[in-house]
């Protein structure tokens, strides 16, 4: 998967305004994943920890980032949307941070593929990790879905 992560990037900041605020950037695809960038800075709570929700943004937005990503080559419009998600926090963040979203096994892309171009709607099931500093802080599991308009 090949993309300019600066027009990526832009596109977020353009579409879903929180970004910019946030200071969420899209980085290269390294890994077999989607990976996205933040700052602490903007993303602090009152413990001087990132934000929960900051947290919880970037993950979702991995995933959310990551379809987008896939299903803009069929220049076809969907519009893709988070119905579920849960997240583990399993430390405290202190520093910048990412947020990984490994591309899905081929079988799990198609299936999801074929559902939206038959029903014009499909489910996804990703996960993605947030860490700082190398070390794993938060995983979020999401249902995502889109639909072919």
């Amino acid at each position: 998967m090949e993309f300019d992560v600066e027009e990526v990037t832009a596109y977020l900041h353009q579409h879903i305004p929180v970004t910019r605020a946030m200071q969420f950037n899209v980085l290269p695809v390294s890994d077999g994943s989607l990976k996205l960038s933040a700052k602490l800075a903007p993303n602090l709570n009152h413990q001087e920890t990132a934000f929960g929700g900051s947290i919880a943004s970037l993950g979702i937005l991995a995933g959310w980032t990551l379809i987008h990503l896939k299903l803009r080559v069929d220049q076809q419009n969907y519009k893709i949307v988070i119905q579920k998600s849960e997240i583990e926090f399993l430390r405290p963040i202190e520093a910048d941070f990412t947020a990984e979203c490994p591309l899905p096994d081929e079988s799990v892309w198609s299936s999801f593929h074929d559902s939206l171009q038959r029903k014009r709607r499909g489910r996804i099931a990703l996960e993605s990790t947030v860490k700082v500093n190398g070390q794993t802080a938060a995983v979020i599991n999401g249902t995502f879905v889109a639909k072919l308009l």
